[in-house]
Order: structure tokens, then sequence, then C-alpha cells
């Protein structure tokens, strides 16, 4: 989307006016007398504050008394995050869906196929007793993998989630991108102001394609911002010594920023890879710094579930994207085995849809393509896809949202490079006899 729609369109994340509060109270207490037959009060010792509201519904902080706090198998503590639906929001979903597919006919032909998928799996956010099932399974994985001491997936409070009503744990932290930016403006002498301009300065210079490229070596994000600073903040009576030690303070915020990411796509890609289970709407607004230095990953209303050939049919794909020197045709036959069609089979325009799909959308930055949907067409205008596989749909969403992700921490991102080793993870866990060549790594190896 052109930036002016993506700076819009960031508050419908969680920043939606919300409805009143004696509104969203009338909702969770007959929430609660339908699934426990009981009273307000007798399950929360407070309700207060909203967390975040979207267009489906809105979150409170609340606290559980006694009794609820160890409720079954739940061990998550008395503070805890409540969703609450919208009553509304499921007819008005459909409504502006169907709108809004009627016009991606006309305007944007290229997208039907992903629309199809998309309204389906988004309607699953209208039952908040899968997102909580989603929640559990996602949550024992993570607990089972290598990134169990670096992240946390909140526990939810199985009985007493209903269709509208979801009861978690409360993770507390703030967004990732909200803590970046106020790491910023300390290191600015507390001018938040200023942060904001050289943080948008450089997420602007991603979305103009100046950073498509990588010839001036992985620091160069520091570079930038270390001169945005010293030219945007006009102070020429800083000494050298204070700019040198911004510079140095910048630098390890950068180095920061990209360890934190590196880690959220590593998550995603066991999810994906290994897990088959991923959240496929993994949005700046559903990652959090927490307080005890983890990161948080919230909201699982559009979790995905792949099948075993689903999974080990995108490794291939990944794995072939993710190599040194990928070859068009072992690309585009790794998508053939998937289930992606093309009018004229071309092989280059299928390689191409699965960079787009699955890496980055930088080779259309580069010839010029303002935004993904003008690279999209071109090359559809060559040789349209005619067939996406469903389960390809979030998998390459997951890899949109973490593309606009890198834009927010001042990275440009190539998913498959950092997907590649799960994928390959994933095929050998398998077993599969594919040759060294085939997946970019030595028989040695």
């Amino acid at each position: 989307m052109p930036r002016q729609y993506c700076d819009k369109f960031a508050s419908l994340q969680d920043a939606v006016p919300p409805w009143p509060k004696d509104r969203v109270e009338a909702i969770v207490r007959e929430s609660l007398r339908e699934t426990q037959n009981r009273a307000m009060a007798d399950v929360f010792e407070s309700f207060g504050e909203v967390l975040g509201s979207a267009s489906i519904g809105q979150c409170h902080q609340a606290t559980l008394t006694p009794e609820f706090a160890s409720i079954g198998k739940y061990r998550g503590g008395k503070n805890v995050a409540v969703k609450v639906m919208h009553s509304d929001a499921e007819k008005r979903f459909k409504n502006d869906f169907k709108i809004f597919r009627a016009l991606c006919k006309v305007a944007l032909p290229g997208w039907d196929p992903i629309l199809r998928e998309l309204e389906m799996q988004m309607m699953t956010e209208f039952d908040y007793v899968n997102e909580a099932r989603s929640l559990e399974i996602a949550r024992c994985n993570i607990l089972n993998s290598p990134y169990a001491n670096k992240v946390r997936i909140p526990q939810p409070v199985r009985e007493l989630c209903s269709k509208n009503l979801l009861v978690m744990e409360y993770l507390p932290g703030k967004k990732l991108a909200v803590a970046i930016e106020e790491r910023l403006a300390n290191i600015l002498g507390g001018d938040v102001d200023l942060a904001r301009k050289v943080l948008k300065a450089k997420q602007q210079a991603l979305f103009d394609s100046k950073d498509v490229g990588h010839k001036r070596g992985k620091n160069f994000f520091f570079g930038d911002l270390s001169d945005m600073i010293a030219n945007e903040g006009g102070k020429s009576n800083m000494s050298l010594l204070q700019k040198g030690a911004k510079a140095l303070h910048v630098s390890a915020m950068t180095r920061d920023a990209r360890k934190k990411l590196n880690l959220l796509l590593d998550v995603a890609g066991h999810q994906i890879f290994q897990d088959g289970v991923f959240n496929g709407d993994a949005h700046p607004g559903n990652i959090l710094e927490l307080d005890c230095g983890r990161l948080g990953l919230i909201d699982y209303g559009q979790c995905r579930t792949l099948t075993r050939h689903d999974r080990l049919a995108l490794a291939g794909i990944v794995a072939e994207l993710g190599k040194s020197g990928p070859d068009n045709k072992d690309i585009a036959n790794a998508m053939r085995d998937f289930g992606f069609r093309s009018r004229d089979n071309n092989d280059e325009i299928i390689a191409k849809n699965a960079a787009l799909y699955f890496d980055s959308d930088s080779e259309g930055r580069k010839m010029g393509c303002a935004t993904p949907q003008t690279y999209l067409q071109h090359l559809n205008d060559i040789d349209p896809i005619v067939e996406v596989p469903d389960a390809a749909v979030f998998v390459a969403r997951t890899s949109f949202l973490f593309r606009g992700l890198g834009a927010l921490l001042q990275q440009q991102l190539h998913t498959s490079k950092r997907w590649s080793k799960h994928a390959h993870i994933a095929l050998e866990e398998a077993g599969l006899e594919v040759a060294p060549y085939r997946l970019g790594i030595s028989a040695s190896k």
C-alpha cells in the first residue's frame, strides 16, 4: 500500500476508539452467566483499563478472584487480559469483505485467489474458543522449542472462554516498536519528536526503495541513523565527543533491534516448518517487549495449521529461495510441487512470484514498482498465476507482515534467508532424500 495508507491503517491494529466500558461489561456478564452461571464480581476482583482496541473487539486488563486464578490447569496468575468481541463485529466484517472483494475484482484482479482464503481464515476470528485452543497449542509448542526462554505466549483460562470472551494470562510490557522509539528518544536526551522524525525518515527511505540494496554493508542502518541525528537535531554546538557517544548508543540500539527481529523470524520459521501451527497475523501490535526481557507473542485469532504435505512443500520452496545463487527452474519446480500454477508455465515468472510471496519485494522496487501490488501486476501481465494453494496465503502474509515490521525497525528483510535453516531442518527430520545441490548445502553437512 502507499505509505499514507499504511500510516492510517496502523491505527486499526490496536488503537480503534473503544466501546464504552458499560457495553463491554454487559457482554462479559452475559458470557459468564452462560458459561459459569456466575456473576461478574464472582470471577473478577477488578475489570480495568483498555489495553488495546481493534475492529472486532477490545482487550481489558483485569484481576481474577482467588477461586478462578487457579481454576483447571490455568497457572498464569491473577492478572489477566480479557478480550471482548463487539456484538455486531461478525455481521459488519461480512458486509465489508463483500464490498472489498467486489472492488478488488475490478481494481486488483490478481489478488482474487488470495482473498478467498483470507476471508475464510479471518472468519475463524469470530469464535474466541478457537483462539483459546490455538493459544494453548502454540504455547505448548514454544515451551518445547529452543525459544522457550526467549518468548512467551499467554496461557488462556479455557473455562472462562466463550464465543465472544477470551480470558488469558496478562503479559506486562509494551509494543516492541514503541519500546524502540522510547529507547531512541532517551539517546536523544528525551526528545520524542526528534526520535519519531528520525525513525519516520528511515522508514520512508525503505518505502521509497532507497535501501533495497546491500552494497553499503550490514551497518548502513546505524550510519544513516547517526547522520540523521546529527542533521535533524540541528545542534551545531554538540561536541564531537557527544556525537560519538550518541552514535555508539544508536549502534547498540540497532544491533538489539536486529537481534529481536531475527528472533521473531526464527520463532515464526520454527512454527511454520517444524510445528505446522503459526500466527498468520503477526503485525507490530501483536509483538511486545516484556518487562522480563523476553518478547511476548499475542493474538492467535488467525492461527493457521499446515498439513505435513503443505509444510514440507513450503520448506522445499524456501530452501531453494534461501540458497546462494538460487536457480529459477528449481524454485519453479518447488512451487509446482506445492500446487502453484501459471497460465504459460514460465519458470522465471513463477520463481519471481515465489520470491514475492516468501522472501522480499525488493526486486520489484529495483524495477521501479512502488508497491508489491504493482510488481504483482507486472508479473501477471507476463504470465498470471491461476492457482494458489490455500496454505500459501497466510505464510505469504506472514512474510509480508515481517517485512512491514522490519521497516518499522529500520531493517530491510529477506524472510527466506532466515527461514531457510528451519526449512532444511523440517526436510531433514522428514527423512526426505533431496540432492545436496537442491538444498544449497554440501554433502559433508
